[in-house]
C-alpha cells in the first residue's frame, strides 16, 4: 500500500519469548488509528574496547565501532535480544566496576531518535486490519510532517461521598468529527430523560457499557480536571472492586496510573494521551488565583458550573441523584463541556502538538526536558564520533550561579525605559559555541568565554540548532502562529536548565557556568557603556536594564528607548568579534516605558528590594500600573492587601494625599467595612497527617473541616485561622493591619521618610490634642 503518515501518540517496549518488541500507536488523518510493531529490535549499550565482558553468560553480540567515550577511549557496541538481558548485563558489569554507556535509554525512545523521528513519521510496508486499527509489523519509518486531527474526550465523573458509589460518567467528544455528548447514569429515573443520558441498574453494568462505548468512540486524547488523580484512579479502583478489567487503551490494552513525587499523577494508556487541565495550564505559564474548575472557567470562558460554589456541593449532588437524575447529568456534562472549552480557548492541545513536533517527546512527556535534550543530542553526537555516559555516571559538580541582579537604588523615578536582551541565554550559547561537544573538543579552534572557559568554535551542535530555531520563531511570529512561537521559546530556554541539571547525562558544571557568568558580564558591561553615555541605570536583572532617560526625552520615550538598544547592539557587534573572534548574536531590544517608576526598600532595610518594583506603564497612549514581585501579583495575599496596594501606589504616582487615606482605610478595616476581602487562599501540598512539626494556618483551618484538600480558604480570627465555611465573626483586625497593610505601606513610605506607624499613631494621638 501507499506510505501512511502517522503522528505517534504513545510508545512502549516489552520482551516476548526472549525478544525485544516495540509498539507505537499513532494517528493517520487518512487511515485512522495505527499500530506499529517492531519485532526485530536489538537493544544496545556501549563499553570501552579495553573492557573484558566475556564472563557475562548472557547471550550478546559485541561489535567494534568507530565511536569514542568523552574521555577519548574507543568503545564497542554490545547488542542483546531482549531489554531484560541488557539490564541484567549492565548490572553485572557495574558490580565488576566496568562502565557501560547509554544502557539507561529505553529502546522505544532510542529507535525513534536514531532515525531523527520527532513523533511524526512516514510508514511504509505491509499492513493488516485489527478491528479499527491499521497494524504494521517491521515497516520502514522515516521522518515526516503531520498535522494531526485528534478526537478528544473530556471525562468527568460524579460519585457519592459517603457511599463511594459511582453515580455517573459524562463524556464530551470534540475534534475531528461531530460533537457528541453522553452520560452513563446509575439507576432509573421517573422522568423522561434526554437521549444522551443512558441509565443502568448497577455500577458494573454501567462501567462495562462505558468501556464498550469508549472503545467504539476511540478518542485519541483524554482530558479532564484532575482527570488522572481523581476520575481515572477512581474508575480503576472501582473496576478492581467489581472484578472488571479497566482496559481503555487501544486494542483493549490496560492502563498504568501512578502518583509522581511532584504531587501530580501520570497515566500511560496505550494509544491515547491523557492531559490534565490544571497541570497543562501551569506548564504553559497560565496563572490563576486558584486552579479550581469554577475559577478557571469563569476567567477564561466567562461561565461556570451549574452548582454554584457557595452551595453545599456534596449535599446537592446527593439530592439530585435521588430526585433529579436529569439535572445531575446536566451538572456532570457541564463540567466536561467546560474543560473542553478551556482547552480550546487556551490552545493547550495545539501547543502540545507543536512542542512534541519540536522536541520529539510524546505529548504526555513534554515536561521531561532532559529526555528532549537526549532526543536531539544523542543521535547527532554519535555521528560526531562519541557515545554518552549513563545519567548516574555523569560527573557531578557545583551548580552554576543564577542571573545577575544589580543593586537597586530605591526611589521614585520618572521616564524609565527597559532594555532587554532578547533570548539572552540561547544567544550566549550561539555566540560562544557553548555545548557538550564543543567543550570536549575545546582544543580544536579554541574560543574562550569572558569567564575563561574554553570551547571549540567549529565543533559544536547546539549553537546551530538554536540558530535554526530562532529563524523558525521569527517566521512563526510573522505568520502569527503563537503556539509554534511559544513551543520554540520553551524548548530554547530549557537548554540552559538541562545542561545545568544532574538529571542530564551531558551535565558539566562548566556549561551552565559559562552561560550565566557570561550573562552577568554582559549585563554589567552594558550598564557601564550606558553610564558612559550619560544615562543612569537604576536597576538590572539577568537580561534587562532599567534606564532613566535624560530630561525631555520622556516625550519621545519609544524613539529614545529604541535608539539606546541600537547603540548597545552596535557596541557588542564590534566588541565581541574584536575581543573574542566570534560573531555576536546578542540582541538588545527596547521593551517598555514607565512614565513613573518606584523601587521599594527591602523589608527591615534601607537598601533597594531586588525583583520588586512598580510603575505607570505607557502602551499605545494608555496608562496602566504594573506590579512586579509585589503582593498584588501573589496568590497568597488577601484581596484587602492587593486593593490597598493598588490605591496606595496610584495616589503616590499621582501626587495625591496618602496619610489621611491610610488612616481612613485602617478605620474602615476595624469597623468591618472590608470583611469580604479578608480571605486567605492557600493550597495544601501534602496530606493533612503529614504536617507534624510546623503546622501552617491553612492546615489548622483544613483540620477543622475534616478531610479537606486542595485550596483552603480561611479567615484569621481571635481564635486563629478558621475556614470560611465555619463561623468567623470574631475577626482579628489587628492581624490584617499588622501583617497585610503595614508591610506594603512601609516598603514604599520609607522612600519618603515616612512610616505606617507614625501616620496611624499620629491620628490616634490627635484625639488627645
Amino acid at each position: 500500500m501507499e506510505p501512511v503518515k502517522v503522528f505517534i501518540l504513545t510508545g512502549e517496549w516489552f520482551d516476548v519469548n526472549g525478544k525485544n518488541v516495540l509498539r507505537y500507536y499513532g494517528l493517520s488523518n487518512e487511515s485512522g488509528p495505527v499500530e506499529i510493531l517492531i519485532t526485530k529490535n536489538k537493544p544496545v549499550f556501549f563499553v570501552e574496547r579495553s573492557a573484558v565482558i566475556d564472563g557475562l553468560n548472557i547471550n550478546h553480540l559485541r561489535k567494534e565501532i568507530n565511536l569514542k567515550s568523552f574521555s577519548g577511549n574507543d568503545v564497542d557496541a554490545v547488542y542483546f535480544n531482549s531489554q531484560k538481558n541488557l539490564k541484567k548485563a549492565a548490572e553485572l558489569l557495574r558490580e565488576k566496576n566496568i562502565t557501560t554507556f547509554e544502557s539507561d535509554i529505553e529502546p522505544a525512545r532510542r529507535y525513534l531518535m536514531e532515525r531523527f523521528i520527532n513523533v511524526q513519521t512516514e510508514v511504509s510496508g505491509k499492513s493488516t486490519a485489527k478491528g479499527n486499527l491499521l497494524s504494521f509489523t517491521n515497516p520502514s519509518l522515516k521522518p515526516a510532517e503531520v498535522q494531526p486531527q485528534f478526537k478528544i474526550a473530556s471525562i468527568d465523573i460524579e460519585t457519592g461521598v459517603k457511599s463511594d458509589t459511582l453515580y455517573s460518567i459524562a463524556v464530551h467528544i470534540t475534534g475531528r468529527e461531530e460533537e457528541e455528548k453522553i452520560v452513563f447514569m446509575l439507576g432509573k429515573s421517573g422522568k423522561k430523560l434526554p437521549k444522551y443520558i443512558i441509565t443502568y441498574e448497577s455500577e458494573k453494568e454501567m462501567l462495562l457499557a462505558f468501556m464498550d462505548w469508549f472503545a467504539e468512540a476511540d478518542p485519541d486524547i483524554i482530558i479532564g480536571w484532575h482527570v488522572i488523580g481523581f476520575d481515572l484512579m477512581y474508575l480503576e479502583r472501582k473496576c478492581v472492586e467489581l472484578d472488571i478489567q479497566f482496559n481503555i487503551g487501544r486494542g483493549k490494552s490496560g492502563v498504568v496510573l501512578k502518583p509522581r513525587r511532584s504531587g501530580n499523577y501520570f497515566a500511560f494508556i496505550p494509544g491515547r494521551i491523557v492531559i490534565d487541565g490544571p497541570a497543562a495550564l501551569r506548564s504553559s505559564f497560565y496563572s490563576f488565583e486558584d486552579y479550581k474548575l469554577e475559577t478557571v472557567s469563569q476567567e477564561i470562558l466567562g461561565e461556570g458550573k451549574i452548582i454554584a460554589p457557595e452551595e453545599n456541593k456534596i449535599a446537592e449532588i446527593e439530592r439530585l441523584f435521588k430526585n433529579d437524575k436529569g439535572q445531575l447529568a446536566n451538572y456532570n456534562m457541564q463540567d466536561a463541556v467546560l474543560v473542553s472549552g478551556i482547552f480550546k480557548k487556551t490552545g493547550l492541545i495545539d501547543l502540545s502538538i507543536k512542542r512534541a513536533q519540536l522536541s520529539g517527546l510524546f505529548m504526555d512527556h513534554l515536561g521531561m526536558m532532559s529526555a528532549a535534550f537526549d532526543h536531539f543530542y544523542l543521535p547527532r553526537i554519535h555521528r560526531e564520533g562519541f557515545v554518552a555516559p549513563n545519567v548516574e555516571d555523569r560527573a557531578e559538580g557545583m551548580h552554576a550561579a543564577g542571573g545577575y541582579v544589580l543593586d537597586p537604588d530605591p526611589g521614585l523615578y520618572e521616564d524609565v525605559v527597559v532594555l532587554d536582551f532578547k533570548s539572552l541565554y540561547p544567544t550566549i550559547i550561539r555566540t560562544f559555541k557553548i555545548d557538550p561537544l564543543s567543550r570536549i573538543s575545546s582544543n580544536v579552534d579554541t574560543l574562550t568565554t569572558p569567564s575563561k572557559i574554553n570551547f571549540s568554535s567549529t565543533k559544536h551542535l547546539l549553537p546551530d540548532f538554536i540558530g535554526t530555531l530562532m529563524e523558525q520563531r521569527e517566521e512563526a511570529k510573522k505568520k502569527k502562529d503563537k503556539y509554534l512561537s511559544q513551543a520554540i521559546k520553551i524548548l530554547m530556554n530549557s537548554f540552559y536548565g538541562v545542561m545545568g541539571a544532574y538529571s542530564c547525562r551531558f551535565y558539566n558544571p562548566e556549561l551552565p557556568s559559562a552561560i550565566t557568568e557570561t550573562g552577568q558580564w554582559l549585563l554589567v558591561q552594558s550598564k557601564n557603556y550606558l553610564e558612559k553615555l550619560g544615562y543612569q541605570v537604576v536597576y538590572g536583572d539577568t537580561d534587562s536594564l532599567f534606564v532613566k532617560l535624560k530630561d525631555d526625552e520622556g516625550n519621545e520615550a519609544d524613539k529614545h528607548g529604541g535608539r539606546l538598544a541600537e547603540k548597545v547592539n552596535n557596541f557588542w557587534s564590534k566588541r565581541i568579534p574584536d575581543e573574542f573572534g566570534t560573531e555576536s548574536y546578542l540582541e538588545m531590544e527596547y521593551e517598555k516605558y514607565y512614565k513613573k517608576f518606584i523601587i521599594t526598600t527591602a523589608r527591615g532595610s534601607e537598601a533597594g528590594a531586588k525583583k520588586r518594583y512598580a510603575g505607570i506603564l505607557m502602551k499605545n497612549g494608555h496608562e496602566k500600573i504594573e506590579f512586579v514581585g509585589m503582593e498584588f501579583v501573589r496568590s497568597d495575599w488577601t484581596r484587602l492587601a492587593k486593593e490597598f496596594q493598588v490605591e496606595l501606589y496610584k495616589r503616590i504616582f499621582n501626587g495625591q494625599d496618602v496619610k489621611k487615606w491610610i488612616r481612613a482605610y485602617v478605620k474602615k478595616i476595624n469597623e468591618g467595612e472590608h470583611d469580604s476581602k479578608l480571605i486567605y487562599r492557600k493550597r495544601l501540598r501534602k496530606e493533612l497527617t503529614q504536617y507534624t512539626k510546623n503546622v501552617p494556618p491553612q492546615v489548622k483551618a483544613a483540620r477543622m473541616l475534616g478531610n479537606a484538600s486542595g485550596v483552603i480558604q480561611y479567615i484569621i480570627t481571635k481564635r486563629g485561622p478558621v475556614p470560611v465555611e465555619l463561623d468567623h465573626s470574631d475577626v482579628d483586625y489587628q492581624h490584617y493591619i499588622d501583617k497585610q497593610i503595614k508591610p506594603i505601606a512601609d516598603s514604599v513610605l520609607t522612600i519618603f521618610g515616612e512610616s505606617f506607624d507614625s501616620i496611624v499613631k499620629s491620628e490616634q494621638l490627635s484625639i488627645f490634642d
